[in-house]
């Protein structure tokens, strides 16, 4: 596999006297925060399917009670649905129209590696925690209007599901079952998601939420594409801590370890490979450029991909920041 600065830099690294995982006892969920999603619901294309129980309006139009419109009376319409009280003003016959409702299936990929484990901030959630307020904000989304959901924690395989699960009564299971998801191991992005695709007989809506730190990017792409070609609508959520991408925190970080900028050792948290480095001038420089260029080709990616994309800071607010974010993104509406 190609190595370059960001496999040996940008990946999460704990010091020798590391700052480690960021583990709270805070709940993952405020009620002020819940209260806002039910206002809002999730965005798709072609990823819905009719059903009995969802909220999703649709453009065709059928039978159920959502009236939608009038159309003239025709041979082979059901004479129940003749408006009567429109014949008596027009002494024409209508026949009421109703649309047809529609509910997604959204599956929910979160990466549970130790990666995801750590924060580069004493004073921000890992971003483990963070990535599973996320899912637990869109799975409320979903669960609220009715869609079927299936949360899937990955690392080097696949961990138990929740779901599928359909319906209110599912919310406050979901929201312990994330609660007590621990993390898992080592990282298998690309494998998670085509074993995951493979027994799943319909494509729905995907939602991958990582710190994307597996592999080459090229192995995204390569997912994406075959994601995209089996109809699948996907979203990326990419969660990240502010030491890992802002140049100023990074410098911050490393000189904190050692404010004499004297060799230090860093450790992968998942790998526990070792890299011994001076954090000088020249180093943090190539770090910024080597992160910059990967995010840029991430992005890059979506976009030709066709996919959604969404980068958040686990030190931005759930409820002022990244619901805003989801919506200019068209993730919510």
């Amino acid at each position: 596999m190609r190595r370059s600065l960001v496999d040996t830099i940008a990946r999460p690294f704990q010091a020798r006297d590391p700052v480690g995982p960021v583990r709270t006892d805070e709940p993952l969920f405020d009620e002020a925060v819940l209260g806002r999603l039910r206002r809002l619901a999730l965005v798709s294309g072609r990823a819905r399917t009719e059903g009995i129980a969802g909220e999703h309006r649709s453009r065709r139009r059928g039978t159920s009670p959502e009236f939608a419109d009038f159309k003239s009376y025709s041979q082979g319409d059901d004479y129940r649905r003749i408006d009567w009280n429109t014949f008596g003003r027009l002494d024409e016959l209508f026949v009421r129209v109703s649309e047809v409702t529609t509910e997604l299936s959204l599956h929910i990929l979160l990466d549970a590696s130790e990666s995801m484990d750590w924060s580069g901030d004493d004073g921000a959630p890992s971003k483990f925690t963070y990535a599973r307020r996320l899912a637990g904000a869109l799975g409320y989304i979903g669960l609220w209007h009715g869609d079927r959901l299936t949360i899937a924690p990955f690392a080097d395989e696949l961990a138990a599901p929740f779901g599928p699960v359909q319906g209110r009564a599912q919310i406050m299971p979901m929201l312990r079952q994330l609660e007590a998801t621990p993390p898992l191991g080592g990282t298998a992005l690309a494998g998670s998601i085509e074993r995951y695709v493979t027994a799943r007989r319909r494509p729905g809506l995907m939602i991958i939420i990582s710190d994307l730190l597996a592999g080459d990017p090229d192995e995204l792409r390569a997912i994406l594409r075959s994601l995209r070609t089996r109809r699948w609508e996907v979203t990326i959520v990419h969660i990240l801590s502010e030491a890992e991408v802002t140049p100023a925190i990074t410098r911050r970080y490393l000189a904190g370890i050692d404010a004499n900028r004297a060799p230090v050792e860093l450790v992968e948290t998942e790998s526990a490979a070792r890299l011994r480095l001076t954090p000088t001038d020249e180093v943090l420089d190539r770090y910024e450029a080597a992160i910059n260029g990967w995010l840029e080709q991430i992005e890059e990616i979506c976009q030709v991909e066709r996919t959604k994309y969404a980068r958040f800071l686990t030190s931005w607010d759930m409820e002022s920041v990244v619901l805003g974010v989801l919506h200019r993104r068209g993730v919510v509406a």
